[in-house]
């Protein structure tokens, strides 16, 4: 399906994420850089956005629109390049598009439940260690999640990032200073957010949800430039909102479960993370069960 574009066409936004609110702003100036048949991504000075249709994941970068899922972007009259500026109640889209922004509510992500302990945790991770293995993609970094990681060689890209993960697991367990091993985990794999910097992201969210946010502001710290050097700007955008304690309303709802054991909530937030990009679910997940398992390692009953 493809919009009938007027001159202008004006959509209104549902929802925008909880750093996504900049688009209230008036006067802000950026353009259009990605399109895709789902989604859209534009700049508005350095902050970065995701506009999709009604059922787009809340997320901190998500802007869902009431546009139905089967719009077709590509097929709407956009351009990569098209500008982008701001008037307070909209924005506008080259020369056929207004995103009304008036109606809209700001998704926040959940916050940590009260109530978990490093006890609840273990059950949790003895929970997600069994999970069925045949759910978890054969691609990227899904199978960390599970308790025999040491061993895993599923594919290149995990045999590849066993190294960084046991570097990051030393890094938490106060056992190393080295952070050499972020270098080989930004850029790692394809796709618009690679799997090593989806396992990143996972981590420090992770860490931000035990408030720990001094741990994720130093891998932050060192992630950072590598990542910019990189040149992926959507998925430093996505990371630089995963310093701050943000990802996916999935990945939210999957570690307060975790962290609680509640096992049948969780087992439905890990399919529910698992149907975001190819496996860019499974690589966040991946990253904050990695960064659990290292941080409570001293407490004899996670691991056992």
């Amino acid at each position: 399906m493809a919009l009938s574009m007027a001159h202008p066409y004006q959509i209104a936004i549902r929802q925008l994420g909880c750093r996504a609110t900049g688009v209230r702003q008036w006067g802000r100036t950026g353009q259009l850089f990605a399109l895709f048949q789902n989604s859209f991504y534009f700049n508005l000075d350095e902050a970065l956005f995701c506009v999709g249709h009604s059922g787009l994941n809340s997320g901190p970068l998500n802007i869902a629109t009431d546009v139905p899922k089967t719009v077709d972007w590509q097929q709407c009259g956009l351009r990569l390049g098209d500008r982008v500026w701001t008037t307070g109640d909209k924005v506008r889209i080259g020369q056929w598009l207004e995103l009304l922004v008036t109606q809209s509510e700001t998704w926040q992500p959940r916050t940590t439940d009260c109530g978990w302990s490093a006890r609840t945790l273990a059950k949790g991770l003895r929970a997600i260690s069994n999970f069925d293995k045949k759910e978890i993609p054969s691609d990227g970094l899904g199978n960390f999640i599970l308790s025999d990681w040491p061993s895993v060689t599923h594919n290149p890209l995990s045999r590849y990032a066993k190294p960084a993960v046991t570097g990051l697991s030393h890094w938490l367990q106060d056992q190393s200073s080295d952070t050499d091993w972020i270098l080989r985990l930004i850029g790692l794999g394809p796709g618009l957010t690679p799997s090593g910097d989806d396992f990143l992201g996972g981590a420090m969210i992770a860490l931000h949800m035990i408030n720990n946010a001094d741990s994720a502001s130093q891998l932050w710290n060192v992630a950072r430039p590598i990542s910019l050097a990189h040149g992926n700007r959507i998925s430093h955008a996505h990371l630089k909102a995963a310093a701050a304690g943000f990802g996916s309303a999935q990945l939210h709802d999957a570690i307060n479960a975790l962290l609680h054991a509640r096992k049948s909530e969780l087992q439905n937030a890990v399919r529910a993370l698992g149907r975001i990009g190819q496996t860019s679910g499974w690589d966040t997940l991946a990253g904050a069960v990695t960064t659990y398992r290292a941080r409570f390692a001293k407490h004899d009953f996670v691991n056992n």
